[in-house]
């Protein structure tokens, strides 16, 4: 798990720049969630005029004082600013929320791929199976035991894997659910262990669309909201 660093005064003033993109995070109250926005004014002072985040289509209520996160992604790092609101303004269609820094910021050394646990029931296909024995591969269920943007881990018995051995670079198939969606994807067969009549099999995508990339980015981002705040 990425560990909180904190930056030195002055360090993130270049991070909060016109134009950067990130999330409004609100962590209590009616309100709790996460909200897209980006930069739109930085001020002499500190004071930070963000885009007003939306919420079903309107304009998310906030009121002087508010505090909140500011999440943003710098390369391999995540930077988490400490934030509140000091005033809306309202021009015409368009609204700024100008907002104070609290507190140091604080940085997330990534990985690569940040990789989370997750407790999914997963279904597999062996697909260099089916080209050895051509009709005869089955979905077979299987634990997910973590995932990333990268892949994923699952853990599979030998009784449920019915005879199936894994070897590096096999092509695997797996389809699970995500928010309520369901979704199908390939990918290559890396790391591979055999222990107490189970297999455990580490999958790197062969490659993911958008769509895909972004609600399974929005569910590790939620988890690893849940580890901090832990």
């Amino acid at each position: 798990m990425a560990k909180y660093a904190d930056i030195p005064p002055g360090d993130y003033a270049n991070k909060l720049q016109v134009g950067v993109k990130g999330e409004v995070v609100i962590n209590a109250g009616i309100y709790k969630g996460h909200y897209a926005t980006y930069i739109e004014d930085v001020k002499p002072d500190n004071m930070i005029g963000f885009a007003h985040p939306l919420m079903s289509g309107a304009l998310l209520p906030v009121y002087r004082e508010l505090e909140f996160d500011f999440i943003m992604e710098d390369g391999s790092a995540q930077y988490i600013f400490d934030m509140a609101v000091r005033r809306v303004e309202i021009h015409g269609n368009l609204s700024t929320m100008w907002a104070v820094l609290r507190d140091r910021p604080k940085r997330i050394q990534r990985r690569q791929f940040l990789r989370v646990p997750c407790l999914w029931n997963i279904f597999i296909f062996h697909t260099e199976y089916e080209k050895k024995e051509p009709m005869s591969a089955k979905w077979l269920p299987a634990h997910a035991i973590n995932i990333s943007l990268g892949g994923y881990r699952f853990k599979i018995s030998q009784e449920d894997a019915q005879g199936l051995r894994f070897e590096h670079g096999d092509k695997i198939l797996v389809f699970f659910e995500l928010s309520g969606k369901q979704y199908m994807f390939s990918g290559s067969a890396m790391r591979i262990e055999y222990s107490g009549n189970f297999w455990e099999v580490g999958v790197s995508f062969d490659s993911l669309p958008f769509v895909m990339e972004k609600k399974l980015f929005e569910y590790i981002r939620q988890q690893e909201l849940i580890w901090h705040e832990e």
